[in-house]
């Protein structure tokens, strides 16, 4: 198996343990035994804190790195057949902006390993709050917010159309283990889209009220669901959700096709 197939799998177990990790810090939030929700900076951090956390840190970065690299080759080599299109074109970026964000992930958790803190205060207020002294910064962060909702739409609509087993070597999934991966799948790509979905939405808040404090990433976004109404229950489901999408993580990790296979 070539080397890039190998950090492809390796990139989705890395991403399904950081997202396995996140939903069981909101679980222990939403049932009392946790303060605050936390984010893929804090589900590393956290990680970190454990016995052995520098190893499985090293282990996570090395993942997390190949995965980084996997979106980039998908982002140019199209292995996944999007073509040169428009829609292809805007897939192909979208990957290519997955890869970065990743990128800079892997950077924080090799940071963490080496002992560096993190900054404190609210890193997405501080970025929108620069942005709106720009020219068109609330015009770019409207425009985010959009990106963040249609992403999360699209989550779902994948979701109900069960487009996502597209990306399945399904000859190789036995028939025992297809309904339940598709369930898991199918939960945890909706829970992830209502949570970009409300992302995007403070995001546009941000920018038709000109205050950053509006601005919300993700452990904001799931408190915000924990202040509702049976707010404790929504956020009980998020973070199921949250880790049914790490668990079909796995499942790509598994049967994913890739350049190779």
């Amino acid at each position: 198996m070539p080397a890039i197939d190998k950090f492809a799998r390796a990139g989705y177990l890395a991403k399904g343990t950081v997202y396995i990790m996140i939903g069981a810090l909101a679980m222990m939030t939403a049932v009392g035994h946790r303060k605050e929700t936390s984010d893929t900076n804090g589900a590393i951090e956290t990680i970190g804190a454990q016995p052995l956390g520098g190893i499985l840190l090293l282990i996570l970065a090395v993942g997390l790195a190949g995965f980084s690299a996997w979106r980039f080759v998908q982002a140019f080599a199209d292995p996944d057949g999007e073509g040169g299109d428009i829609k292809g074109i805007l897939v192909r970026a979208s990957r290519f902006g997955v890869g970065i964000f990743y990128a800079v992930i892997t950077y924080h958790t090799a940071k963490t390993i080496l002992g560096d803190q993190p900054s404190s205060g609210n890193k997405e207020q501080t970025l929108t709050a620069i942005l709106l002294q720009q020219p068109l910064g609330a015009t770019l962060i409207a425009a985010a917010g959009l990106g963040f909702a249609i992403y999360g739409i699209i989550e779902i609509v994948k979701a109900i159309r069960n487009s996502f087993t597209d990306s399945f070597k399904l000859n190789e999934i036995k028939p025992a283990m297809y309904r339940p991966l598709l369930a898991t799948a199918k939960f945890g790509l909706c829970a992830r889209g209502v949570v970009f979905g409300l992302i995007g939405y403070f995001l546009v808040r941000t920018a038709v009220f000109s205050d950053p404090e509006e601005t919300k990433g993700l452990d904001d976004a799931l408190a915000e669901l924990a202040l509702q109404p049976h707010g404790r229950w929504l956020l009980g489901a998020a973070a199921f959700g949250f880790v049914a999408y790490g668990l079909y993580m796995f499942g790509l990790a598994r049967y994913r096709k890739t350049i190779y296979s």
